[in-house]
């Protein structure tokens, strides 16, 4: 067997397997078939390690008979053609593998390169989408700006009138203020006239008793021209228009403070660590709250020892059981539609979304958050640093696993 051409050991997988299996089958024979005694401590193994390839192989190569005995028994639905070629060994076998081996690695590298166009081209689908919606959105938030700007116009013609108004109220008053300062200086006349009638009231009573009626009337008519009582009806109703003009100014305000509402997260009860049993129990009871969980995140912590599949399964029962106990609405987010059963359907009260291809659960959890109108609670269970603080910089409460966990397993 000396001077083999250079083969990877996982390239023999499958011919090393039937040989380990061919020499378990021969083991249990009467007599036993001898084999190379370094594939005994594999015999009942289901799937031979990766590091122990390459001295099973070399124990093959060394035993020409096993070698020659279990190429008797390959064919091309248990061993691939790399295999069968170096167990028959026959005549240009060596020229053979290599050129399977070259084959093997073209194929694998047009997958690859296919693969990554594939993955190229939705990429590119995915930033033009986004694009177009950034437009849409663009334009309608311009839109929206124009509008706005074309009412904040319409307000302050409104309140330039309105201070024209008031402008011309206080006009008035002041009119009424010099009126009043004439009557008082009428008044004042009168008065001088009436001192000099008293004067000469000795004289010609009969005249001054006349005059004093004359008078009487003369300051009552003039008590009235002089608008006292009109001034202050003046005065307030100027001050009902300024009232008037304050509010329109606060309309006005209120329509230029157009920003978005912001969600809030929900306040804990005093006493309750953030990052606490507690803490999460309170929020899973919060009414109308969307608890997003972070699928693998959650699983490979409680689980950390089964396969993939097997911790989805154990999860989502345990989520299903919380959504159950607390009446909460729960959406599971996993890594990859790809992955096989990913979309088996199955009753249960939780939603699991799986997230397309080139896109991480990390994103879906993010795009979630956001979608989700800003009026409603939402909390996050995740020990990934980098979406508690992209979630909780939106108003959602953060929920560590560990702490999910412990709820969950009460």
């Amino acid at each position: 067997m000396a001077g083999r051409p250079a083969i990877e050991h996982g390239r023999l997988r499958a011919a090393i397997e039937l040989a380990v299996g061919e020499a378990d089958a021969g083991q249990r024979q009467r007599p036993p078939m001898p084999f190379p005694p370094e594939l005994k401590p594999f015999l009942r193994v289901a799937r031979v390690p990766a590091n122990a390839l390459g001295r099973l192989r070399r124990a093959i190569e060394a035993d020409d008979e096993f070698r020659r005995r279990v190429a008797a028994v390959a064919d091309a639905r248990r061993v691939d053609p790399i295999g069968i070629e170096w167990l028959r060994c026959e005549a240009g076998w060596e020229a053979r593998i290599s050129s399977l081996a070259s084959e093997l690695d073209e194929e694998a590298a047009s997958r690859q390169e296919d693969t990554a166009l594939r993955r190229a081209e939705r990429r590119r689908e995915a930033a033009e989408g986004s694009a177009a919606k950034s437009r849409v959105e663009v334009g309608e938030l311009r839109a929206r700006v124009d509008d706005l700007a074309r009412r904040v116009d319409q307000e302050r013609t409104a309140r330039a009138a309105l201070d024209d108004e008031a402008r011309r109220l206080r006009e008035q008053v002041a009119e009424s203020r010099r009126a009043e300062r004439h009557a008082n200086d009428r008044s004042e006349a009168a008065q001088a006239r009436q001192r000099v009638a008293e004067a000469e009231r000795d004289a010609v009573r009969a005249e001054a008793a006349a005059a004093a009626d004359q008078r009487d009337v003369l300051l009552a008519a003039r008590a009235g021209d002089a608008g006292v009582s009109v001034a202050a009806a003046q005065v307030t109703e100027l001050r009902a228009l300024a009232e008037s003009a304050r509010r329109v100014a606060d309309r006005l305000a209120g329509l230029v403070d157009v920003g978005p509402q912001l969600r809030q997260p929900v306040a804990l009860p005093g006493g309750v660590a953030r990052d606490s049993a507690r803490a999460a129990e309170h929020l899973m009871r919060v009414p109308g709250a969307l608890i997003v969980v972070d699928g693998y995140n959650v699983s490979k912590l409680a689980w950390p020892d089964v396969a993939l599949d097997e911790q989805r399964q154990r999860e989502l029962d345990v989520v299903d059981d919380v959504a159950r106990r607390y009446g909460a609405e729960v959406t599971v987010v996993f890594d990859g539609a790809e992955v096989v059963g990913a979309h088996a359907r199955r009753r249960r009260l939780a939603r699991v979304v799986y997230s397309p291809a080139g896109v991480t659960a990390d994103d879906v959890i993010t795009e979630t958050v956001a979608a989700t109108p800003p009026a409603r609670p939402v909390v996050v269970v995740t020990n990934d640093r980098a979406v508690q603080r992209s979630v909780a910089a939106v108003g959602a409460n953060v929920v560590s696993s560990d702490a999910f966990l412990a709820v969950a397993r009460r």
